[in-house]
């Protein structure tokens, strides 16, 4: 299991990409830029207190190409794929293999569950304004942190 420190970290930047995702249906850059440069701040502390860092290193792989599969089908944006890379680079392979695992059903439910209501949204595509099932991935990923690492903590007790 990770450590608590990359796990409130990682909390925190999902919490605060679903705000940013809410508002304005999208995850900025900066949110992004800032879990990169805390992930490697972890990083260059795991490795001068002598952790193994290629699981932190494997988890950002992990995270960038499992999500760069459902952003080339667009079922993802852009933004998801970074926060997962990040994310990867916090939590490790393990974790980040299972949260990209529970977050496609949780973003499963979640899409169903939108698709009943028929909520629509104005969303721009490609330079259009085109009215869309609009979907918030991000609250896909906060449901399933919330799983895998309550889980994780529910096993090590």
């Amino acid at each position: 299991m990770t450590d608590v420190i990359s796990a409130g970290i990682a909390l925190i930047l999902i919490v605060w990409a679903v705000s940013e995702d809410v508002k304005a249906f999208r995850i900025p850059n900066y949110l992004i830029v800032t879990g990169m440069i805390t992930g490697v701040i972890m990083l260059c502390i795991r490795y001068v207190t002598r952790q193994h860092i290629e699981d932190y290193l494997l988890g950002t792989l992990a995270g960038l190409s499992g999500m760069l599969i459902l952003y080339a089908v667009r079922a993802v944006g852009a933004g998801d794929v970074k926060l997962f890379a990040v994310l990867g680079l916090l939590l490790g392979k393990v974790i980040i293999i299972r949260l990209i695992a529970v977050s496609l059903i949780s973003g499963a439910v979640i899409g169903i569950v939108e698709l009943c209501i028929r909520k629509t949204r104005l969303v721009e595509l490609g330079g259009y304004k085109v009215k869309v099932h609009g979907f918030h991935y991000a609250i896909a990923t906060l449901a399933a942190y919330v799983v895998v690492l309550g889980y994780g903590i529910v096993v090590s007790i």
